[in-house]
């Protein structure tokens, strides 16, 4: 038989207290002064609006103040984040808008994708992998790019978007999609500096060739595209594959090269 205990009255007024935090609408807690109560509820609102417009500073330009205050609370009043971290925080908001939110008459066509360009930025910056300390700088040649296995960075991230989404702006804010989808690569560097690449499918899909098969060596990867892509005269496609390797260890995307029979299928 399990037993019911009752809730500690202290804790309930504390549940109570952060309840009218969140939704300062309704009454006010008894024995709670008001101008006491709005100190708290300004603060925490405060906190978040600041934190969510520094992780989205492009989206937040994009908002009318009015439109901005309502869907910060909504996001304070709708969702459990789970984690006590702040910077987890605007994955939670990314979560809610794509998993919880009610969808808005005035919400931009591209809102999903720009909070999800947006957040890459800080995600690459928090992120705890440092494979730098395993690859030294050292200079590599073309040779080494072609015969043995480029090893891309985790820390290099391709992105396919439908929209323009590092265009967008106050100035720039489109209606429809373009016919051709957007190629990025974000990626930390060395110094750990977040960067921004704009690629095309053809470079797009070299990165992610390497990456999904690392038996592969750089001719390989480039030879195995130059038969799927007939329509470019094969010469071409190779040396500008060759351009882009080379670019690619000059920014730290690229950490080295390992002879193919060393690495696992």
């Amino acid at each position: 038989m399990t037993v019911c205990t009752p809730e500690p009255d202290f804790i309930r007024r504390q549940r109570r207290f952060a309840d009218q935090i969140r939704n300062p609408d309704q009454p006010l807690p008894e024995g709670i002064d008001a101008r006491r109560m709005q100190v708290y509820v300004d603060l925490f609102f405060n906190n978040i609006a600041g934190f969510l417009q520094g992780a989205f500073p492009v989206y937040r330009s994009l908002c009318s103040d009015s439109f901005w205050q309502a869907e910060v609370r909504r996001f304070i009043q709708q969702y459990g984040a789970q984690s006590p971290l702040f910077r987890d925080l605007a994955q939670a908001y990314r979560d809610y808008v794509e998993q919880h939110r009610t969808p808005q008459p005035d919400d931009l066509p591209f809102l999903q994708e720009l909070l999800h360009y947006e957040w890459i930025e800080l995600a690459l910056d928090i992120a705890e992998d440092d494979p730098f300390a395993d690859w030294p700088p050292v200079n590599i040649s073309t040779e080494q790019l072609l015969q043995e296995h480029p090893i891309v960075s985790p820390l290099a991230w391709s992105l396919g978007y439908q929209w323009p989404v590092h265009r967008i702006s106050t100035e720039c804010r489109p209606d429809c999609p373009p016919e051709q989808p957007t190629w990025l690569l974000v990626y930390r560097n060395r110094e750990d500096a977040v960067k921004f690449i704009e690629l095309n499918a053809i470079s797009a899909r070299l990165l992610w060739r390497l990456h999904e098969a690392p038996a592969l060596s750089g001719l390989q990867a480039l030879e195995q595209m130059a038969d799927e892509l007939p329509h470019i005269p094969r010469d071409t496609l190779c040396q500008g594959g060759v351009d882009l390797l080379q670019q690619f260890q000059r920014d730290g995307v690229v950490l080295g090269t390992q002879p193919c029979e060393e690495r696992q299928p």
